[in-house]
């Protein structure tokens, strides 16, 4: 038998989901084990002192801030807050104060910062947390198969930067135009 690490059986995890979707398996069952990788990799992103929700916060707000100045659309749900922030970091990119994604700060609370992510958690803790509210229902349409699976692969890749993806996930991308 294999000795498998966590990101190896987060892999496992992630491209099982996509075969599962490719398949057109219950889009409940594919969200719950793209989150539980997710939900691994997480936690181990937290072990080394990052936190995934304000990764992706920074990484999305940069790519939006450099699309705009590109004149390329921002692929981003936005408020008018969001907006003014996007295109303050747009400022900030031209001015050359801010380089990367690495050079913004995210100021919100651990709470907010897991608020962020409640529409792919969501789902799986329902299923996870059985026993806190037995009688609790959940909404179909708060299931996000790809959404939840797009999370599980950028938490791998904050872990395993440079990694090949497997060809399955590869195919995923493409098929989803995502690459």
């Amino acid at each position: 038998m294999a000795v498998l690490s966590k990101t190896d059986a987060a892999e496992r995890l992630i491209v099982s989901g996509i075969m599962m979707r490719e398949a057109g398996v219950d889009p409940l069952a594919i969200h719950v084990v793209a989150a539980s990788a997710l939900n691994m990799l997480r936690e181990l992103i937290q072990l080394s002192g990052d936190d995934y929700a304000a990764f992706v916060l920074r990484q999305g707000l940069f790519h939006a801030a450099s699309a705009q100045l590109k004149g390329a659309p921002v692929n981003l749900p936005t408020t008018p807050q969001i907006d003014g922030l996007i295109g303050e970091i747009a400022t900030g990119i031209l001015k050359g104060a801010i380089l990367q994604p690495d050079d913004l700060k995210v100021t919100l609370s651990a709470a907010e910062l897991r608020k962020q992510l409640n529409y792919i958690v969501q789902p799986f803790n329902f299923l996870k947390h059985a026993d806190r509210d037995p009688l609790a229902t959940l909404d179909e349409g708060d299931v996000d198969p790809d959404g939840a699976i797009m999370h599980a692969l950028t938490a791998y890749s904050m872990l395993c930067p440079g990694k090949a993806l497997p060809d399955k996930v590869r195919a995923y991308l493409e098929a989803h135009d995502l690459t």
